[in-house]
């Protein structure tokens, strides 16, 4: 889960990357930065530290990345280490990247089923989340073998089941109200 201070800095740089139509370039900057900064400990570390003033970790960034990634990149890059918030740097890409996704009207989905599904299955509730979304969805399926019977799929923070369990769930609460509503 993206917190709040990094989903703001993913938006304030995507908001930016989108007035000049650059998200792409960006997106894959920012990919390619946190990627250099998880890949070296040392340096992660380095620039985590509240031990390190602001001037070594400013110097740390730019020779690593002044001239080779986005202007604002480099700028966020900057301020987040500055900041002591260096360590959000996944989170940001990661939000990023949804941002990006939401743009180009693609919709990330898992696909939780007791057994494998097949491709014509996957084809199928692609599609129905294609519909019901109004755009491309990415499907990821997933073993749960606690599911009794059907799918769950979740997507962008909401849940749509679709197991014998939720069907249960959702016949005794039918059930409830009925009853509740009676003399």
């Amino acid at each position: 889960m993206t917190s709040g201070v990094a989903r703001n800095y993913a938006r304030a740089i995507f908001e930016l990357a989108s007035e000049d139509s650059t998200i792409p370039a960006v997106e894959a900057d920012l990919r390619a930065a946190r990627d250099a900064l998880y890949e070296d400990r040392e340096a992660r570390d380095f620039l985590a530290s509240r031990i390190v003033g602001r001037a070594p970790k400013r110097r740390l960034i730019l020779s690593a990345f002044e001239g080779k990634v986005d202007p604002r990149v480099l700028t966020l890059l900057l301020l987040v280490a500055e900041r002591g918030r260096a360590r959000l740097l996944g989170e940001i890409d990661d939000e990023f990247e949804r941002l990006s996704r939401i743009a180009r009207g693609v919709r990330r989905a898992t696909v939780l089923s007791a057994f494998p599904l097949g491709d014509a299955e996957k084809g199928r509730i692609r599609s129905a989340l294609e519909g019901r979304y109004g755009g491309s969805v990415e499907l990821k399926a997933e073993i749960r073998p606690s599911l009794i019977g059907g799918v769950l799929c979740l997507s962008e923070g909401q849940e749509i089941e679709f197991t014998a369990e939720g069907q249960l769930k959702e016949l005794r609460d039918r059930l409830r109200s009925t009853h509740a509503n009676q003399p």
